[in-house]
């Protein structure tokens, strides 16, 4: 059995809203394979609970599962099994009458949602009718709507025109862990491969858990991406099938910004559509869905610095590393994959670390300001007369202070006094361009020697080691 972790603070909302006296509507989403069921079976468990899973099916079959949930809740012994309530209006009303006997508030989960409402497009507003005319007379139900859709999620359920509109009483959007999640979930790896293992998953905890602690990063990432019985050797297919309509065009889209193609013009023009207008339907879809992201400058006002870049750890893997290679990969040649892996390994894990370091900084309560956004920041240097970047910025709630950090995945070794001088340079570049009052110098390493920290204290640099976040 898989052991549940982490989700300590959405186990405490979700039991803050289960205390309360009033009828409740929580609504939870996220991407597929985050972790919503297992969130939802724990919170329910030592609770009376109703629950309910919707499939692709017909409305009758829909029915009759939920009937079954029904029925097993109020007599887990019978013998009659053929019942069905004659439509979902009787069975959401049921549902009241089986609160009423309880002890204590009844949950009722709905969980995917959409596939219910697809199979019956009136069962949205049946239940809003149940909770407008019965469940909110007695406040002793609290209702679970949850969904992996997330474009129905938040269109059909939270959006203005569904009618279940201004019902809910709470939303969860659930979510990848974080590296100390991972942690939790991982505690037998070495902090080194724990970082290589959130590259690889992206946090997703179904991910998390086809991996065996007891074997290595190499033999790890053969199992899971580098045979044919893999799970996640066709997992981006899967996924971009499971969520998308055309998915070879999002697939061609995910390949050019792999390829480096971050602007949209040249997007739009790689992969031969005609028009920044056809293609930015499709660029808006994979932001929701959280694969990619519009990123621009941290403070930024010129909208034209904004690029797409591949925002989930796990698609930017399979990206770089299994696309184009699926048919060694049938063929069971994959020493040269695997070796090739490890080798490019390191500089892969550089902009995870950037993510982990920015985990880090939102669990810290002692840094010099209160973070309202942490991202990264580039700009033209008038000076130099070239690009200058810098890895993380924490901007403070009105934008007048910023921690300004430099992240290398790199040993003591390879640290050298350049580096903090690098950093020196862009703080004050970016700390004069937005008019920032004042700045904070972090500089986060794999591992950094005393020496490396003593000279970095000397400019008011602080030095943060990875191998101490835990």
């Amino acid at each position: 059995m898989e052991k549940f972790v982490a989700r300590n603070n959405e186990l405490q909302s979700l039991e803050d809203m289960y205390q309360s006296d009033r009828f409740e509507m929580l609504v939870i989403y996220g991407r597929r394979r985050v972790g919503k069921t297992s969130l939802i079976k724990q919170f329910i468990k030592n609770k009376p609970a109703i629950y309910f899973q919707g499939i692709e099916a017909t409305k009758e079959l829909n029915l009759g599962y939920l009937s079954d949930a029904i029925m097993d809740f109020e007599n887990p012994n019978r013998i009659n099994r053929k019942f069905n309530f004659a439509d979902f209006r009787d069975a959401f009303e049921h549902v009241q009458d089986i609160a009423n006997q309880q002890n204590e508030k009844l949950v009722f989960v709905l969980d995917e949602f959409p596939y219910l409402a697809d199979s019956a497009p009136e069962v949205s507003s049946l239940l809003q009718f149940a909770i407008d005319h019965i469940y909110k007379n007695f406040n002793n139900i609290m209702l679970v709507l949850c969904g992996s859709s997330m474009s129905f999620m938040m269109h059909q359920v939270l959006g203005n025109k569904s009618p279940l509109y201004g019902r809910k009483t709470g939303q969860l959007k659930l979510r990848p862990f974080d590296i100390f999640d991972m942690k939790q979930s991982l505690p037998k790896v070495s902090n080194d491969d724990l970082l290589a293992y959130y590259g690889i998953t992206g946090g997703v905890p179904q991910y998390i858990n086809f991996i065996n602690q007891d074997l290595t990063v190499a033999d790890n990432i053969k199992n899971l991406f580098l045979k044919q019985t893999a799970p996640l050797q066709d997992e981006v297919n899967v996924l971009l099938q499971e969520e998308l309509r055309k998915p070879a065009t999002y697939y061609s889209i995910l390949v050019a910004i792999a390829q480096g193609k971050t602007k949209t013009n040249d997007i739009y023009q790689m992969i031969g559509l005609k028009s920044a207008t056809q293609i930015s339907p499709y660029l808006s879809r994979l932001v929701e869905l959280e694969i990619i992201e519009r990123k621009e400058p941290i403070l930024n006002q010129n909208k034209k610095k904004a690029v797409y870049v591949i925002k989930d750890s796990m698609f930017k893997f399979w990206f770089k590393f299994i696309s184009g290679v699926q048919d060694q990969i049938a063929l069971g040649r994959v020493d040269a994959v695997l070796a090739r892996i490890m080798d490019e390994l390191p500089r892969f894990l550089g902009p995870v670390f950037e993510q982990a370091c920015a985990d880090w900084l939102w669990k810290q309560e002692q840094l010099p300001i209160i973070p309202r956004q942490i991202s990264s920041w580039w700009g033209f240097n008038p000076i130099l007369k070239c690009q200058e970047e810098v890895d993380l910025v924490v901007v403070n709630l009105d934008n007048s202070q910023a921690i300004v950090g430099e992240c290398k995945w790199r040993g003591s070794g390879k640290l050298t006094s350049e580096m903090l001088t690098t950093l020196q340079k862009r703080a004050t570049l970016f700390s004069e361009l937005n008019n920032l009052e004042q700045t904070f110098l972090y500089f986060f390493a794999k591992n950094a020697d005393q020496d490396f920290v003593e000279k970095a204290k000397q400019s008011n640099i602080v030095v943060i080691n990875y191998q101490n976040f835990f």
